[in-house]
C-alpha cells in the first residue's frame, strides 16, 4: 500500500478495520459521503462543507471538501475556499450534515 497522496475519481475499495495494512482505511463510522453531499468538518470547527472528490493519504481515504463559510484563520492559511483549493478531511474529522444536529 502506498503512503503517498493520491487524488481519486471515485470511492475505492476500503475497509473500516483501522488495523488493516493491505487496504485503504476509512476512519468514519458512517458510509463515505458522495460527491455533492454536505458534511460538517468538526476538526478545528471549520463547519459545513460540500464533498467535491476523494483522495488517499498514508493509507487512509479522505474526502475533498469545500467549506461554505470557513473561519478567517482558515482563509488566511489556505486561501479562499474553492473546488481548486479543497480541504482533505478524513472520516474521523467529519459528520454527515444530517447527523450533526
Amino acid at each position: 500500500m502506498t503512503s503517498n497522496f493520491q487524488l481519486l475519481d471515485a470511492v475505492p475499495s476500503y475497509t473500516r478495520d483501522l488495523a488493516s495494512t493491505d487496504q485503504i482505511k476509512w476512519s468514519g463510522d458512517f458510509e463515505v459521503p458522495a460527491v455533492g453531499d454536505v458534511v460538517v468538518m468538526r476538526i478545528n470547527r471549520i463547519g459545513r462543507a460540500q464533498v467535491v472528490g476523494y483522495a488517499t493519504e498514508s493509507g487512509y481515504l479522505g474526502v475533498l471538501t469545500v467549506p461554505f463559510n470557513p473561519p478567517d484563520w482558515w482563509v488566511r492559511q489556505n486561501g479562499p475556499a474553492s473546488r481548486d483549493n479543497a480541504a482533505l478531511a478524513f472520516g474521523a474529522e467529519i459528520l454527515p450534515a444530517e447527523h450533526a444536529g
